[in-house]
């Protein structure tokens, strides 16, 4: 099959290297050369001119994974074409264009699969699999974090620099760590009031929002609780959902998922290592949309989708700004 991708800052080449590994894919690729990452690619690829006709390259799916102020317009083009596509979260930094991109997809019925692999982690699939299945009766409330040292996380660049630390570019926590919004969102169904402030100052010196208190209200009755934030020192990151009989507690670093009761507690092993799952979330991901792409199965998170959080995330941006 033949890829494009726009954009090889991390994240693009995160998944052009999962489908490099697939004999007989082969990769092209649409970059600016202005990525402040200097991390060279392990994967072959060629890169075109995106002004380039690209019915001349047989792409079979594109990737869209530049900066967030560019996703709609990179996927309009990609439309043109009819291509399948896949659009890393979170959609965009606005709602510009999103009616027209949404028009588009549904005249050409081009399937968009929106970046969460999330979906495709195998502690989220079991604490949503435990909640269908009853395992703490009636879930009441459910409380989400992730907190990350944002100077930490690419050694070799300047964080001030890259796209998450400006609001300009679709930076910024909310938008940036959009995937607790989004799965809490798959557990309990759509968000039918949200209120939020915003933490932290200015810690990191960015130019976007550093942190965030979130409250939604979802349409199943159940109340969520996010935290969000760039400057906790050590990376966290978990899940705790409350029910009636007991409560589910999912905790990124380790690869369990534990069910706890009044007198007991089960633990359910998910794999062998928190980093090892995430990468095995990015594979599962990439293979999700090549089965898209050949119309096996439907987006496990369509453009609706990217859209209805999308909405979400800048009703809690206006908020706290």
């Amino acid at each position: 099959m033949n890829f494009l991708i726009y954009g090889l800052g991390s994240i693009g080449r995160r998944h052009a290297g999962i489908l490099s590994e697939k004999e007989g894919n082969k990769i092209y690729a649409c970059r600016s050369g202005k990525s402040v990452s200097n991390m060279p690619e392990k994967f072959p690829f060629t890169e075109i001119d995106p002004s380039d006709n690209l019915a001349d390259y047989e792409i079979d799916g594109a990737l869209i994974t530049n900066p967030t102020s560019l996703h709609v317009e990179s996927a309009l083009r990609i439309a043109e074409y009819g291509i399948p596509m896949f659009i890393e979260k979170p959609l965009g930094k606005d709602l510009n264009d999103i009616k027209r991109l949404q028009d588009i997809t549904e005249k050409k019925n081009i399937p968009v699969l929106m970046g969460y692999n999330f979906l495709h982690h195998s502690g989220i699939k079991l604490i949503k699999k435990l909640i269908k299945e009853n395992k703490i009766g009636k879930v009441i409330s459910a409380k989400s974090q992730f907190g990350t040292y944002m100077p930490d996380w690419h050694k070799n660049e300047d964080y001030k620099k890259s796209y998450a630390s400006n609001a300009d570019m679709g930076g910024g926590v909310v938008l940036t760590s959009i995937h607790e919004q989004n799965y809490l969102t798959d557990f309990f169904g759509e968000v039918k009031e949200v209120k939020a402030m915003k933490t932290g100052g200015n810690v990191l010196g960015i130019k976007a929002e550093e942190g965030a208190e979130i409250l939604m209200r979802h349409e199943d009755g159940t109340v969520s609780n996010i935290h969000l934030n760039f400057y906790q020192k050590p990376y966290y990151r978990n899940c705790q959902v409350i029910g009636t009989e007991g409560t589910i507690y999912w905790d990124f670093l380790f690869p369990e998922v534990k069910i706890l009761y009044k007198d007991k507690t089960e633990i359910i092993k998910t794999g062998r290592g928190a980093f090892e799952l995430l990468d095995e979330s990015y594979a599962l991901q990439m293979h999700h949309f090549t089965e898209v792409i050949k119309g096996n199965t439907k987006p496990a998170a369509d453009l609706n989708r990217g859209i209805k959080d999308l909405e979400t995330a800048l009703e809690i941006l206006k908020q706290i700004n």
